[in-house]
């Protein structure tokens, strides 16, 4: 305490420099003494799902009954209670319901008739035509449009210059 007195002011700044001396040390000890946390092995992390089910009734809603669980979906379209349904989403067991009976909810929802689109087979898009619709589609419509402009390039300037009132 009297090398700090001697300094005359530094005293506080002294204060400060034991205190960062002090965290330097003693942090990395408690770092390295408290145990390691394992990462959570509960199952509340949403995930994706592609199950197989049916449509149930439950206490306050309508149910999906598979996929491990009952799921809420709020929009389950023109499908009824006791319909088999396969559902492809986000299953969420963080959600909040108004269902007392649900493990959570399916975010992004999108049901299929399983007759049509059994479980276990894959679900066809536009993708998977190589985008070739999507292409013969674009073409046309480029081709089409480039078309109607040279055309309507080539009425206005015959017009503009072949009619006798104009300036030469």
């Amino acid at each position: 305490m009297i090398l700090f007195k001697a300094i005359g002011g530094g005293a506080v700044l002294a204060h400060w420099y034991l205190r960062a001396a002090m965290f330097a040390v003693v942090f990395p000890l408690v770092l390295a003494v408290s145990p390691v946390r394992a990462q959570s092995t509960d199952d509340t992390t949403p995930r994706e799902i592609d199950d197989c089910g049916v449509l149930v009734r439950g206490a306050d809603c309508v149910l999906f009954e598979g996929g491990g669980g009952s799921w809420y979906i709020p929009d389950y379209g023109n499908f009824r209670v006791g319909d088999a349904v396969r559902v492809v989403g986000t299953a969420d067991p963080t959600c909040i319901t108004i269902c007392r009976d649900a493990d959570g909810c399916v975010r992004g929802a999108v049901l299929y008739d399983p007759a049509v689109y059994p479980c276990g087979t894959a679900i066809p898009s536009l993708d998977d035509l190589g985008g070739a619709v999507v292409d013969s589609i674009c073409t046309a419509a480029s081709g089409a449009l480039g078309t109607t402009a040279l055309v309507g390039m080539f009425v206005t300037r015959s017009r503009r210059y072949n009619s006798p009132a104009a300036p030469r």
